[in-house]
């Protein structure tokens, strides 16, 4: 992917957390390069916390 703008991410990865749509928190994140999420600590703790929830059975 080139050209990630952080803020559609965030604005995308919230949208899909109140849905309650880790998996597809889980997706995104896995297609962008990992120094997107490490340099964006709110998208690396939702993609934290989407694993989390997906583990847990939530």
């Amino acid at each position: 992917m080139k050209g990630i703008r952080l803020e559609v991410l965030r604005a995308g990865f919230k949208a899909a957390w109140a849905a309650k749509n880790y998996k597809a928190i889980i997706a995104i994140a896995q297609k962008i390069p990992e120094e997107a999420l490490q340099e964006d600590e709110k998208l690396l703790l939702w993609y934290d916390q989407a694993l989390t929830r997906t583990e847990a059975g939530a």
